[in-house]
């Protein structure tokens, strides 16, 4: 009976040790970031800003040091300024419904999906206009179903079609270009384009990142699902840095794993929490130029950043 006891007091010691490093114990620490990626900041909710919704996509503006975000629930796009400090919203006058991924060329064009109504916009924010992509010019199929977009260097817009499993190519003054069709099974959901004209593709299905080259030709298929290091479990959204490097937010590991070039893994970071630096639900993930990277952190209701 006393070995009984000694055993459950002990285990008991051992569990409240754990807890007890949970809190103390700082989130870089417990990530594996062996890379030295560190948690920066968070963008949450105050009462300037108001009630964070579903938040939806990320997009820095390079040129005027920006970030905006999308707040799907409450059908308006947030900027903050380099300092991540509020600075204004856009609703265009309570006609913007559900906003998700957003993208912005050099020339100043918004592009964001209303994915609910099944288009993307082409929005000025300047004269609170807003004006539909011809989706009419694209090769039939089921009807478009748009998700997250991309751009490149040249302006091109680069948008997934769900319910097709391909890209829609559009060139700077938005005339349709071309298709990259996306084979395997259904569950594509997210594009992204590097530095370097490769366009890069997520299938959160069955777990597997597609390089395609400037053309549209497969060069690399990556990924799986499973338990092992460097598997995935529910991947929603990638984004490659200026080196390269591919990065991939897990949603169900509540981590981001890290691939080079060539696809293979390299360290993974963040884990499940509330606390700073830590991940609930992650959806999306950006990084821009200078290595910093956003993360829409959807059940914590914040934009975590890290570098």
């Amino acid at each position: 009976m006393k070995n009984i006891k000694e055993m459950i007091l002990s285990r008991t010691h051992i569990v409240i040790f754990g807890l007890i490093c949970l809190l103390i114990v700082p989130a870089s620490a417990l990530c594996g970031q062996g890379a030295g990626v560190k948690h920066l900041t968070s963008i949450t909710a105050d009462k300037e800003i108001g009630h964070f919704g579903l938040l939806g996509g990320v997009f820095f503006d390079e040129k005027k040091n920006r970030l905006y975000v999308t707040d799907s629930t409450n059908n308006r796009i947030l900027a903050f300024d380099a300092d991540f400090k509020y600075v204004s919203e856009f609703t265009a006058g309570g006609a913007l419904a559900s906003p998700t991924s957003l993208v912005k060329d050099k020339g100043g064009r918004f592009f964001v999906t209303e994915a609910a109504k099944g288009r993307v916009l082409l929005v000025d924010m300047a004269k609170k206009s807003m004006e539909p992509i011809d989706f009419s010019v694209v090769p039939k199929a089921n009807p478009v179903h748009p998700g997250n977009l991309a751009i490149d260097s040249a302006d091109r817009l680069y948008i997934v079609d769900r319910a097709n499993q391909r890209i829609l190519v559009f060139d700077s003054k938005m005339k349709f270009e071309r298709q990259i069709l996306v084979k395997g099974h259904r569950g594509l959901s997210d594009v992204k384009v590097g530095s370097d004209g490769r366009i890069y593709a997520l299938n959160t299905i069955n777990g597997t990142v597609c390089v395609f080259d400037r053309q549209g030709k497969l060069v690399l298929k990556f990924g799986k699902k499973g338990n092992a290091k460097g598997q995935f479990r529910f991947p929603t959204s990638l984004a490659i840095d200026r080196k390269g490097l591919i990065y991939v937010v897990d949603q169900h590991m509540n981590k981001v794993l890290v691939f080079n070039k060539k696809g293979k893994f390299l360290f993974g970071f963040s884990q499940l929490g509330w606390r700073e630096g830590r991940l609930h639900f992650p959806s999306f993930i950006y990084v821009n130029s200078s290595g910093r990277i956003f993360i829409v952190d959807r059940q914590n209701s914040r934009v975590s950043i890290f570098e």
